[in-house]
C-alpha cells in the first residue's frame, strides 16, 4: 500500500454467541434493575442462601486452582513453550505484567486498598477484638489474601487452557466452550457450549460493572470534593461519560494501539503515587506492619482458605472471602483469556509465575502503602475514619485520605487522572475478550472488528450507569456470585481438559517435546524443543 501500512484484518463475528449474550445480559440485568426495590429482600436472601450453603465449596474450588497452577509450573508441563520453537514475545516483559496486572485489577485494587484494612480492623476475621493489635495483624494479610495469590491462580487456569489451545493446538477458538471440548466433547458445538458462553460473558458484565459501580463513585466523590460542588447524580453521570471516553479510545485502537499503551502509562504513573505516599508517609511503620501481616498470612494461609466459621456465624468468611472468590470467577475467563492473547512465546511456567507471583507481588504495593497509611491513621493518631466509612461511605475515606496528603491540590488531579486510565485499562481488556468470545474465529495476529469491540465497551457503560441511576450494588453482586456458582464446575473442565491435551501431546515420551500442528492436515508432529524433528523420516 502507499502509506506502507498493511490494512488490518479482522476476524468473522459468531452472530448465535453475540445475540445470545446480548439478549442474556438484557434479561438478566434489566429486571433486576427496573424492579429493584421490590427485589431487595430476595436478593439478600438469594445472597445469604448461596454464599453459606456453598462456601466450603467456592473454598475448596479455589484453593485447588492454586495447588493445579503450582504443580504444572513446578512439573516438566512448565517448559511448554506457548507457541511454535521459532515463535517470540509480542510485548516487552514489562509491558505483558502492566497488560495482566492492569486487566485484572484496575482502580477497583486502590479502592480496597484504602477501604478493607479498616473493616477488619473494625470488624476482624476469628472472633478477633476490634481495633485490637491482633486485628491490626490481619488488617493488611486479608486484603493480600484475597488479592493475592489464590485470586491469580483462579485467572491461571483459563489463561494457560486458552494459551495452549490458541498458541500449541493452533486452535483460533477463543470462547469458553471450545476450551472445554476435552471433556464435553462435541457438545461444545451444541446449545451446552452456547449456554457455556454466555454465562460466561454475563458474568464478565456483573464482573466489570460491580468494580465501576465502586469506582466511578470513588472518582465522582474526589473530584467534586476538589471543586467544591454537590456530588449529585448529574455529576456522577458527567465523571461516567468522561470516563467512557478514555476506555472508548483505547478499545477502539485495539490491543497494541491502546490497551499496551495506556497499561505502560498506568504503571508508570502508579509507582509515581506509591513512591509519594511513602515518602510522605509513616514509612517505617509501613514496612513494619506489612512484615508482620505477611508472617500472619503465610502463618494462616490454609486457615484463611478454609474458615467457613459454621459454629460463632459471625458471617466473615462469606460476606468477604466467598464473594472475593465468587467476584474472581466471574472474571476469571476474561482474565484468562486476555492473558492468553497476550502471552505468545512465553513458556507455561512463565505465564503460570508471572500471574501468581508478580501480580500479587503488585497487589501486595498497594496494601502495604496505602493499607498501612489508614492503620496508622487511625491506630496511631487517632483518625476516625472508621465513622466516615460508616456514615458516608468509602468514596469519603478516599477523600479523606487524599486531602491528609502533603500538597493535595496537587496530588488530587493526578490521582484522579491514573484511577481513569488504571479502570480505563481493566474495562478494554474486559471489551476486548468478550469481542473475541464472541467471534467465530481469531487467528493469531487477526483482532475482532472495531464495533463488536465497542459494542461491549457500550454495554458496559451502560450497565454503570444503570447502576448509578438505581443505586445499590447489591443486585449486581448478587450477579456476580449467581454467575459464579457454574463457573465453578468450568474451572474443573478447563483443567482437567489442560492435564488431558498435555498427556495426548508429550505423555508418550518421558523427555519433554513440543507439538506442531500442521493447520492443512490437522496431524499432529511431535517435535523437540529445539525443533528438530522426533521422527526420523517424515
Amino acid at each position: 500500500m502507499a502509506n506502507g501500512k498493511e490494512k488490518p484484518i479482522y476476524a468473522k463475528v459468531n452472530k448465535p454467541v453475540f445475540w445470545i449474550s446480548i439478549i442474556a445480559c438484557i434479561v438478566f440485568y434489566v429486571p433486576m434493575m427496573i424492579f429493584q426495590e421490590a427485589a431487595q429482600v430476595p436478593v439478600q436472601k438469594a445472597m445469604h442462601f448461596i454464599t453459606y450453603s456453598t462456601d466450603w465449596f467456592f473454598e475448596l474450588i479455589i484453593l485447588a486452582c492454586l495447588v493445579f497452577v503450582i504443580w504444572l509450573a513446578a512439573g516438566r508441563y512448565g517448559n511448554v513453550k506457548l507457541g511454535g520453537p521459532d515463535d517470540k514475545p509480542e510485548f516487552s516483559t514489562f509491558t505483558w505484567v502492566a497488560m495482566m496486572f492492569c486487566g485484572g485489577s484496575g482502580a477497583g485494587l486502590v479502592y480496597w486498598a484504602l477501604i478493607e484494612p479498616i473493616w477488619y480492623l473494625k470488624a476482624p476475621p476469628f472472633g478477633l477484638e476490634a481495633f485490637s493489635p491482633a486485628a491490626a495483624q490481619f488488617s493488611l494479610a486479608y486484603g493480600i489474601f484475597h488479592w493475592g495469590f489464590s485470586a491469580w491462580a483462579t485467572f491461571a487456569v483459563p489463561a494457560v487452557a486458552f494459551a495452549y489451545l490458541y498458541y500449541v493446538r493452533k486452535k483460533p477458538y477463543l470462547y469458553p466452550s471450545y476450551a472445554c471440548r476435552g471433556v464435553i466433547g462435541k457438545a461444545a458445538d451444541g446449545w451446552v457450549g452456547k449456554l457455556i458462553d454466555a454465562i460466561v460473558i454475563v458474568g464478565m458484565v456483573g464482573g466489570m460493572a460491580t468494580s465501576l459501580g465502586f469506582v466511578i463513585p470513588m472518582l465522582s466523590k474526589i473530584s467534586a470534593d476538589y471543586f467544591g460542588i454537590a456530588d449529585n447524580i448529574q455529576f456522577k453521570l458527567i465523571v461516567c461519560v468522561l470516563f467512557s471516553c478514555i476506555y472508548t479510545w483505547s478499545c477502539y485502537n485495539g490491543l497494541k494501539g491502546g490497551i499496551a499503551k495506556l497499561s505502560d502509562m498506568n504503571m508508570y504513573l502508579t509507582f509515581i503515587i506509591l513512591g509519594f505516599v511513602v515518602i510522605v508517609g509513616p514509612t517505617t511503620f509501613m514496612f513494619s506492619l506489612f512484615a508482620d501481616n505477611m508472617g500472619a498470612l503465610f502463618d494462616n494461609f490454609l486457615r484463611m482458605s478454609l474458615y467457613t466459621d459454621p459454629i460463632s456465624k459471625s458471617g466473615f468468611p462469606q460476606d468477604w472471602t466467598v464473594f472475593y472468590w465468587a467476584w474472581w470467577l466471574a472474571w476469571a475467563v476474561y482474565v484468562g483469556l486476555f492473558a492468553a492473547r497476550i502471552s505468545k512465546g512465553r513458556t507455561i511456567r512463565s505465564l503460570i509465575v508471572n500471574m501468581v507471583c508478580t501480580a500479587t507481588g503488585g497487589c501486595m504495593l498497594f496494601y502495604l502503602v496505602f493499607g498501612s497509611y489508614q492503620v496508622d491513621a487511625i491506630m496511631n493518631h487517632g483518625a476516625q475514619i472508621a465513622d466516615i466509612l460508616a456514615n458516608e461511605g468509602g468514596p469519603a475515606v478516599i477523600s479523606w485520605f487524599l486531602n491528609s496528603l502533603p500538597f493535595a491540590k496537587v496530588v488530587i488531579p493526578f490521582f484522579i487522572f491514573v484511577m481513569a486510565i488504571s479502570q480505563a485499562t481493566g474495562v478494554d481488556a474486559a471489551s476486548f475478550t468478550m469481542a473475541n468470545m464472541a467471534c467465530s474465529e481469531v487467528k493469531d495476529g487477526v483482532e475482532p472488528p472495531k464495533w463488536i469491540r465497542l459494542t461491549w465497551a457500550g454495554v458496559l457503560f451502560v450497565a454503570t450507569v444503570a447502576l448509578l441511576l438505581v443505586g445499590g450494588m447489591q443486585v449486581v453482586q448478587l450477579s456476580s456470585v449467581l454467575t459464579a456458582v457454574p463457573v465453578l464446575f468450568l474451572m474443573v473442565i478447563l483443567a482437567v481438559s489442560t492435564v488431558k491435551w498435555l498427556r495426548e501431546d508429550f505423555g508418550y515420551d518421558k523427555a519433554l517435546t513440543t507439538t506442531k500442528f500442521d493447520n492443512e492436515n490437522l496431524e499432529s508432529i511431535p517435535v523437540k524443543v529445539d525443533g528438530t524433528s522426533n521422527t526420523t523420516n517424515m
